[in-house]
């Protein structure tokens, strides 16, 4: 458990997000086969591969890649809909599988045959999906605010709601509709294309938590589970379900942070995330 942060106004939010001084590099695209990714690369040192949340981009991870570029090479992954990734005609769903076969493509085409992977909410479901199908590329997994075993939301509103999103004559009139509620539920709307826009509710609606629960279970690297207990996106119990389905696993967690922890315990998430890095590349190199 670590220390609580002062407590502080609403309008006092950024300033207790730490570092103070977050990285932004600039991003570069990775065509592939029928679809455009895109990524940021900073740093050298054991490759760390974040891949964000729905909604989410590179500058989830700015207050994370500081501390990480003083002893890591730091990539963020940006799945079609975010950033300068995207995946040619109407928006359909990716589903868990395709996702995770998106991030292993991406793996083999930057040639990166061992990462450790850092996956936010949704991007830490995509990171068991990667470690559990995709074992020999993966040195270690962190998750940051991700959701446990059972869905977090209702499943069948959010099933509806993602049919109606995904018939193609409507998205063009749903996507300012879409951008409206996730500005009034607080969601940063920045780096969010239309695509994406769409895409939050379609492919989260779509996650088979069936494989999840599998890739919980069949995941045999070293893993460290990170949350906030204030969490409102993800609540507490549901991190203490994956906690509970997983007791070998290494767990940092702290008594607020909200849903975007790594926004304000950037610090001490880096070095939990580099002792997690250097014991995998340790026993690694003593079973070589």
């Amino acid at each position: 458990m670590q220390k609580q942060l002062p407590g502080l106004r609403k309008g006092d939010k950024r300033a207790r997000m730490q570092p103070a001084a977050p990285r932004d590099p600039p991003r570069s695209k990775l065509a592939l086969p029928g679809v455009t990714l895109s990524y940021t690369d900073e740093g050298r040192g054991p490759v760390v591969l974040a891949l964000s949340g729905l909604p989410g981009a590179h500058h989830h991870w700015r207050w994370l890649a500081t501390p990480l570029f003083e002893w890591a090479r730091f990539i963020r992954l940006e799945l079609p809909g975010f950033g300068e990734a995207s995946l040619a005609g109407p928006v359909k769903p990716l589903s868990l599988e395709a996702r995770g076969e998106l991030v292993a493509r991406a793996l083999e085409a930057l040639a990166l045959d061992e990462v450790s992977l850092v996956g936010h909410s949704m991007g830490g479901v995509i990171a068991l999906e990667v470690a559990a199908r995709h074992a020999s590329r993966v040195r270690s997994a962190t998750l940051v605010a991700t959701p446990g075993p059972t869905p977090h939301y209702p499943e069948r509103t959010w099933r509806a709601t993602a049919r109606l999103l995904s018939v193609g004559p409507l998205q063009p009139a749903l996507v300012q509709a879409a951008r409206f509620a996730y500005r009034r539920l607080g969601f940063s709307l920045r780096d969010m294309t239309d695509e994406g826009a769409l895409r939050t509710v379609i492919d989260a609606a779509h996650t088979d938590f069936e494989r999840h629960r599998a890739n919980i279970a069949r995941v045999a690297l070293p893993v460290l589970q990170s949350w906030a207990d204030d969490d409102a996106l993800v609540p507490r119990r549901f991190h203490e379900e994956l906690a509970r389905a997983r007791p070998d696993w290494q767990r940092l967690h702290f008594p607020d942070g909200g849903h975007d922890l790594q926004k304000f315990h950037g610090v001490e998430l880096s070095a939990a995330v580099q002792r997690l890095v250097t014991a995998s590349t340790d026993s690694t190199t003593r079973s070589a």
